[in-house]
């Protein structure tokens, strides 16, 4: 029996799907769950190389003692790329905070503003699967970098973790993030504001160390962009943590102030500490 016009039409249809739509993406490293196992060995959990993850060295009697003197309340160090009134900004809220910086309020929701993952929340997993690299942060935001040209139907035009937009250049991962929340903390004082972008290189320094390097541009507060790098070591045995740096109905931290309700002055009968 002939086949119809109308099969051999929707044959042909179903053809031209195949080679524009899934062929077109298996050109791409990682788009596939077969070439999944081409990509470089970065997946799992990683600890940031720096305090509380790794110590610093124990000083010993024959080292010679730094003295730092301490800030004075409203000291604002940001980098040199800030404009002075965002740095105006972050002197005014921390002398208005006695010095101290606001961890719990308005702004303690994890956001994406650039930096590499660090501190006591800085450890992450990564997850790799067909046309998605998935980064689980614990201090609770998820990144989800899209294998592919643009964005995926249905993106935000804004969102915490922003929109990223990856590529493999040989065994580095080329991440664009843009669609940042304009209202996510950057500084004290100061929003990351409108039209922020973040690229980023992620690749391994050897077998178990891994290095991000980011660059920020956010024109609202920034003259120029800001670069970081992070590393990070594997951690094969690591069980994920639901971290969170704020506590809820914490009755030590004056949610209006943010300053501390409790009189920590030592008693005047507390001998001083030792000297070396």
């Amino acid at each position: 029996m002939k086949r119809s016009i109308l099969h051999s039409f929707v044959e042909l249809l179903i053809a031209a799907a195949v080679v524009t739509g899934p062929a077109s993406m298996a050109a791409q490293t990682g788009t596939t769950y077969q070439s999944l196992k081409d990509l470089p060995d970065f997946a799992g959990s990683w600890t940031p190389l720096t305090p509380p993850f790794v110590l610093p060295p124990v000083r010993t009697g024959t080292d010679r003692a730094v003295s730092v003197p301490p800030q004075p309340p409203g000291a604002c160090s940001l980098p040199p790329q800030f404009k002075p009134d965002a740095v105006a900004r972050c002197r005014e809220t921390l002398q208005a905070r006695g010095g101290v910086r606001e961890f719990c309020g308005r702004s303690a929701r994890a956001a994406f503003v650039g930096r590499p993952p660090g501190g006591p929340a800085g450890a992450f997993e990564i997850l790799f699967t067909p046309g998605r690299v998935t980064m689980a942060i614990e201090s609770g935001l998820v990144r989800r970098i899209y294998l592919r040209t643009d964005p995926p139907p249905g993106s935000l035009a804004e969102s915490r973790s922003g929109t990223s937009i990856g590529r493999w250049e040989n065994a580095t991962l080329i991440v664009e993030t843009t669609d940042l929340d304009p209202n996510a903390s950057i500084a004290p004082g100061s929003v990351l504001g409108n039209a922020a972008r973040v690229v980023e290189s992620i690749a391994l320094v050897d077998a178990n160390t891994l290095q991000i390097e980011s660059t920020l541009a956010a024109p609202d507060v920034l003259t120029a962009p800001i670069k970081f790098t992070q590393r990070y070591r594997r951690a094969l045995d690591r069980v994920f943590t639901d971290l969170d740096v704020c506590v809820e109905n914490d009755r030590s931290i004056d949610r209006v102030t943010g300053q501390d309700r409790f009189d920590k002055t030592p008693p005047a009968d507390v001998p001083p500490p030792p000297t070396q």
